[in-house]
């Protein structure tokens, strides 16, 4: 791994979400000038560009003496998205595609895209999918050095827990009040958890490899548990009565296709950070008191959102195309 200096800039589209931040604070720690590009004006200029991957002067503008691009930019979500497809499919493959061109033209050396692990017939998984093969398409015809990781269920201090809802976020805060805790399914889902910081951490020492190639690999440091695991874990850290109970699946997702790990190596294996797992306990513990501190309001508004989502459970299907 070469060492690197303060006068390597890096850019995080996507940088003012969960992840994109504290992936600029991973980067920022291996001497990079991170700068951001997101449609949500957070952050001050220079460091900050408020603008779009959907708007190729946005994505040149940002890419100013850029050395390496991490692309976060994205809408997320599975029952969410039913009703975003095209707003998605733009978002997360023309803005992909964008960024892939921008940095073939201004010959950035290293572009790193996050991909998914399911393959459920849903606009999130379908668009990712899609953007992961442009991306191994640039790689091998036009010459970037496209890194690609497999993102799992990654947690943390800092998540959001709506309007998407995700797995910990949503029962931490049914746990602290005491509210059901909502298991989609079955709860017999394997579920490999991250947290945030060991993914960064990898994400970031990975990218920095001389040696690398567009093979899509898991991240590495995941926990794996079911679905119903987690949220007895859940209940047992935050000393909560609440019950579990079981809801149809969403739409959008297949009870039985399963996430399955990738055979080895992972990014933890090639970094000799294979060991270097926070355990679950530590990192449910954290994030438990983050989401503890937040304002109320903010509990209230993520319960709400949670209540009016209840119903995205697989819809009967259609008898004809004219129904």
């Amino acid at each position: 791994m070469t060492p690197l200096g303060h006068a390597n800039r890096a850019l995080i589209t996507g940088g003012s979400g969960f992840i994109g931040r504290a992936l600029a604070q991973q980067l920022n720690t291996q001497g990079f000038h991170v700068v951001t590009l997101d449609r949500n004006g957070c952050g001050e200029p220079p460091d900050h560009m408020t603008g779009s991957v959907l708007n190729p002067d946005d994505v040149e503008r940002a890419l100013e003496g850029v050395h390496i691009v991490f692309h976060l930019a994205g809408l997320v979500g599975t029952s969410e998205l039913l009703s975003k497809t095209v707003e998605a499919a733009d978002v997360n493959v023309k803005g992909t595609v964008n960024v892939l061109e921008a940095c073939s033209r201004r010959q950035v050396r290293t572009v790193f895209f996050p991909t998914i692990p399911t393959i459920w017939l849903n606009t999130y998984s379908i668009t990712k999918q899609a953007a992961e093969g442009f991306g191994r398409m640039y790689a091998r015809w036009k010459g970037i050095d496209v890194r690609l990781l497999r993102w799992l269920n990654v947690y943390g201090p800092g998540q959001r827990a709506f309007p998407v809802r995700k797995a910990v976020p949503t029962m931490i805060l049914q746990a602290l009040y005491g509210k059901n805790i909502e298991v989609w399914g079955n709860g017999h889902q394997p579920v490999f958890l991250t947290y945030v910081d060991d993914l960064t951490r990898n994400t970031a020492l990975y990218c920095l490899r001389e040696s690398a190639d567009s093979v899509v690999r898991d991240v590495g440091n995941t926990v794996e548990m079911t679905v119903n695991d987690l949220a007895v874990i859940i209940c047992r850290l935050t000393n909560s009565s609440s019950r579990i109970v079981h809801l149809p699946m969403r739409a959008g997702e297949d009870p039985d296709i399963y996430v399955r790990k990738l055979h080895p190596p992972t990014a933890a294996d090639l970094l000799g950070l294979a060991d270097a797992t926070t355990p679950i306990e530590d990192g449910l513990r954290a994030t438990i008191a983050y989401f503890t501190g937040l304002p109320v309001r903010e509990h209230e508004l993520a319960l709400e959102c949670f209540a009016r989502h209840r119903d995205w459970s697989v819809p009967a299907p259609m008898e004809s195309e004219s129904s």
